[in-house]
């Protein structure tokens, strides 16, 4: 355990991008020295850099989420699979769909230790049928069946638990994973949270191993105990619906936070200084 939460340290994030958004998702630092992150329903991709000068560009397809690629294009996870994605002028080039279950769409992704992508699927109807699946190169494999609506993920420093977040059940779980072949197994929740209290949606790691989920509907970031899900911080976020986090900054000590709008509030990019450093960003590996 590396805390405790009967006294979880307080912290408060701010604005640093006016740039709004129905639905912010998937900030991604780029060690070029700049923030990504898209408004999903809007179809638009924005950038800052830390001195808070920034662009946005129009997207020719709705993208949920985005990743580094091997070159200056993003990997893109749009509706039914992959896309290369030019951050310049917003064009995509599709790579491959992948298998989704009728009703069923393209949601969040996170690059492994290896270069593979995981991405996973939702729906918005109460249907079990979103699915993880496994993209190492070309080849996709479909590692999770049976989800709700898949959500963050992100991999312990040493790289052999795979975090993951189920937003319909509530969960934030822990599986045993192998970087050499991209196997889980050995599922266990590491945290349930309580509708009444809000819906887990994206998470990050630290470097300490500490696992970061934005709360949607509670206004806050939790960071949680890796062994025991125990919260050992709470970011307040000024907005109710914070979607996803992720660490950025020359040292990766910036914290960044995206949300979504609600009764006209929300829809901007947070940032707190929480004290410890972030995980280096992971490239997609294409020729694996």
């Amino acid at each position: 355990m590396i805390g405790s939460e009967r006294s979880p340290v307080l912290c408060q994030a701010e604005c640093v991008s006016t740039a709004g958004s129905e639905l912010g998702e998937s900030p991604l630092w780029d060690p070029a020295g700049v923030l990504y992150w898209v408004d999903i329903p809007g179809r638009r991709l924005h950038n800052v850099t830390p001195s808070g000068s920034g662009i946005t560009v129009g997207l020719d397809t709705r993208v949920s989420a985005v990743e580094l690629g091997p070159g200056d294009d993003l990997l893109a996870v749009t509706e039914r699979g992959l896309a290369w994605l030019d951050p310049r002028s917003g064009r995509t080039s599709p790579i491959l769909e992948l298998p989704l279950e009728a009703g069923a769409r393209m949601n969040d992704a996170a690059i492994d230790p290896r270069g593979r992508c995981w991405a996973g699927s939702a729906t918005h109807d109460g249907r079990r049928i979103g699915a993880l699946f496994c993209v190492a190169g070309r080849s996709v494999a479909v590692a999770v069946r049976g989800l709700g609506m898949s959500n963050g993920l992100d991999w312990s420093p040493d790289g052999q638990v795979l975090y993951h977040v189920d937003t319909a059940a509530g969960e934030i779980a822990a599986w045993r994973y192998r970087p050499a072949t991209g196997e889980v197994s050995g599922r266990r929740v590491l945290r349930r949270v309580s509708p009444r209290v809000g819906l887990p949606d994206g998470l990050t790691v630290d470097e300490a191993g500490g696992v970061w989920v934005a709360i949607w509907g509670a206004g806050q970031v939790w960071r949680l105990d890796p062994v025991s899900g125990d919260r050992l911080t709470t970011v307040d976020v000024p907005a109710a619906c914070p979607t996803s986090c992720a660490f950025g900054g020359p040292d990766l000590d910036e914290l960044y936070v995206t949300s979504a709008r609600q009764d006209g509030e929300g829809g901007l990019l947070y940032r707190a200084d929480v004290g410890v450093q972030g995980l280096p960003p992971r490239r997609f590996v294409e020729g694996f």
